[in-house]
C-alpha cells in the first residue's frame, strides 16, 4: 500500500461520494487510487535569492 496521507483534492468526506465518481469512499481507497492528487497543505519556503532581494529593496529605501 502506498503512504498516502494527505486526502486527494476530489476527497469530500469519509462514505460520501467522491468527486471523480467513486461511491463511498474512505481514505483506503483514495490512497490506492490512480487519479489520486494530493491536496496542497503547506505554504512554499521562499529561496534564499528572494529573501536576499526583499532585504536589499528594504535597505534601498531609506537611502
Amino acid at each position: 500500500m502506498k503512504d498516502r496521507t494527505k486526502p486527494c483534492i476530489y476527497y469530500v468526506c469519509k462514505d460520501a461520494d467522491c468527486k471523480k465518481g467513486f461511491v463511498k469512499v474512505d481514505m483506503k481507497k483514495c490512497k490506492n487510487c490512480p487519479k489520486y492528487e494530493p491536496r496542497k497543505t503547506a505554504k512554499k519556503e521562499e529561496s534564499v535569492r528572494v529573501r536576499r532581494q526583499k532585504d536589499k529593496d528594504r535597505h534601498d529605501k531609506w537611502q
